[in-house]
C-alpha cells in the first residue's frame, strides 16, 4: 500500500516540480539534458603516451616515468602509441573526487570536469531520469547518485530535498519501501536526511541493515549534533556535514573509528555561511541552531582528524541551481583542500581524501589512484601540491576516461 501511495505522490511531484521549487532551485528538464548531451562533440581516445611525469602514488610524488593511456584506462603496454605527450616533469595525480555535491545539468558536470574533478557523488534527486542520463557520458565526470531520501517530519531542507507526500516517514513507519523504491530507480546508494524529529533512531537503525543487506552503502545529512550522534548509532557508513552547534564528544569519534564509518564535512558550505557568503546561512536556516559557529566546524573536524576517522573532501555545491545564491562547482572542492590542510591534514592526506580514500570508501575500485588497470582519470599539475596544497589548482591538461577534456580552467595559485 505504502509504495503505491509514494508511486502517485512522485508522479505529481515530476509533474509540478517546476511550480513547488520555482522561487528557489531550477528544476531540470530531460529534453533540455538529452539535447545538450547531443550536441557535445566527444572525441574517440587516443592511445597516448604521457613521458616526464611524476606520480602521485598515494604518499608521495616519484621520479619522472612514462603513463600510457588505452582507451578508458591506464596500461603498461606501450606497443601502437598514436600520440606522446611530454610531461616536462610535471606532477600526475588522480582525478578528483567531490564526494557531495549537487549536479542536475550537463553544464554543472561540465564546469566540475574543468576543475579536474571526474567523479561525483550527487546527494538529491527526484527527476529519475535526468540523473540517470548524467551518470556516465564520455569526457564528462563521473556521476553516483541517491534518488529519494528517507526524511522525517520536518523533511531537512525543503529546497534542496523536495518532500513527496508518502515520503516523510512518521514515528512507527516501516521505512523499507522507501529503500526499495530508491533502487528501483537507479540509485547507486541510498541516503537519510536526520532532523532532530526523524527518522527516528530505530527507523535509520532499519533503514542502513536493510540497505547493507542488499549490498549497499548509506550516507546520512546530519549537519548538527542530534542527527550526527544518530547516525553514528544507525552505523550509517559515511556521515554528510559537520555539527556547527557544539563540539561532539570523544565517544563518538572513538565509535567511527572503531566501526569503519567515515565523515564528508563539506567544509568550504560553513566557510561561506559563516565568512563570506551570508545568504548562504540564510538558505540553510532550517538545519542551524542559534549557537552555532565555524569555530565548531573547525574543532570537529579536526577531532575527526585525530581519531584516525576516513575523511572525504566534499563541497555540497550547487552552482547556480539555486538563484539565490552562486556556490561554484569545482574550484570549491580545490578549496575545501586547503579547509582540510588548515586543520591539520597533511597535503597528502588532504589529496588521498579526494582521490584514493572516497574511492575506498565508495567502493570504486577503478579510481582514485594510477595505476595499470585503472581508469584514465588524470590531472596534469604545473605546480607541487605537496609544497602547497593550492597548487591543485594550477592544471595544465585533464583527462576523464582517457579523453582530454579540452576546456580546463587556468586557475590562479593562493
Amino acid at each position: 500500500m505504502q509504495i503505491k501511495r509514494l508511486v502517485s505522490a512522485s508522479v505529481a511531484l515530476l509533474g509540478s516540480s517546476r511550480a513547488c521549487l520555482h522561487d528557489h532551485m531550477r528544476a531540470p528538464q530531460l529534453r533540455d539534458v538529452e539535447a545538450a548531451l547531443d550536441r557535445r562533440g566527444v572525441p574517440a581516445p587516443v592511445k597516448t603516451a604521457i613521458r616526464n611525469v611524476r606520480v602521485f602514488d598515494g604518499y608521495g610524488i616519484g621520479k619522472p616515468q612514462t603513463i600510457i593511456i588505452d582507451g578508458e584506462y591506464i596500461s603498461d603496454c606501450d606497443d601502437n602509441v598514436e600520440q606522446t605527450i611530454d610531461g616536462d616533469n610535471r606532477i600526475l595525480i588522480p582525478g578528483l573526487i567531490d564526494s557531495h555535491s549537487h549536479v542536475q545539468s550537463v553544464e554543472g558536470l561540465e564546469n566540475t570536469t574543468s576543475y579536474g574533478i571526474t567523479t561525483i557523488f550527487n546527494m538529491a534527486c527526484t527527476q529519475y531520469q535526468v540523473c540517470n542520463s548524467l551518470k556516465s557520458n564520455p569526457g564528462l565526470a563521473s556521476l553516483f547518485t541517491t534518488m529519494i531520501s528517507a526524511l522525517g517530519p520536518s523533511g531537512g531542507n525543503p529546497q534542496l530535498n523536495p518532500v513527496l507526500p508518502g515520503q516523510q516517514l512518521q514515528p512507527g513507519d516501516d521505512p523499507d519501501f522507501l529503500v526499495d523504491y530508491s533502487f528501483s530507480n537507479g540509485s547507486n546508494y541510498f541516503k537519510i536526511v536526520g532532523a532532530p524529529d526523524g527518522p527516528t533512531q530505530d527507523q535509520q537503525n532499519e533503514l542502513v541493515d536493510y540497505v547493507h543487506s542488499l549490498g549497499h552503502f548509506v550516507v546520512t545529512h546530519a549537519p548538527n549534533s542530534v542527527p550526527y550522534t544518530r547516525a553514528v548509532s544507525s552505523r550509517s557508513d559515511v556521515l554528510q556535514h559537520i555539527p556547527d552547534d557544539g563540539v561532539l564528544p570523544p565517544y563518538l569519534f572513538k565509535s567511527m573509528k572503531e566501526h569503519g564509518l567515515a565523515a564528508t564535512p563539506t567544509m568550504e558550505i560553513f566557510r561561506r555561511a559563516y565568512t563570506i557568503q551570508p545568504e548562504i546561512a540564510e538558505f540553510l536556516r532550517r538545519n542551524n541552531t542559534g549557537n552555532g559557529s565555524y569555530e565548531n566546524v573547525l574543532e570537529n573536524v579536526r577531532r575527526l582528524h585525530i581519531a584516525g576517522v576516513p575523511i572525504l573532501a566534499g563541497t555540497d555545491s550547487v552552482g547556480s541551481t539555486i538563484p539565490l545564491f552562486y556556490f561554484p562547482y569545482g574550484d570549491s572542492l580545490h578549496q575545501e583542500l586547503v579547509n582540510l590542510v588548515g586543520v591539520g591534514m597533511t597535503p597528502v592526506e588532504a589529496l588521498r581524501a579526494a582521490t584514493i580514500v572516497p574511492a575506498t570508501v565508495h567502493r570504486l575500485s577503478d579510481r582514485g589512484a594510477i595505476r595499470p588497470g585503472m581508469r584514465a582519470d588524470l590531472i596534469l599539475l604545473n605546480s607541487n601540491p605537496l609544497v602547497n596544497i593550492s597548487n591543485t589548482r594550477d592544471i595544465a591538461r585533464v583527462w576523464v576516461g582517457g579523453v582530454e577534456y579540452p576546456n580546463v580552467v587556468k586557475l590562479t595559485k593562493t
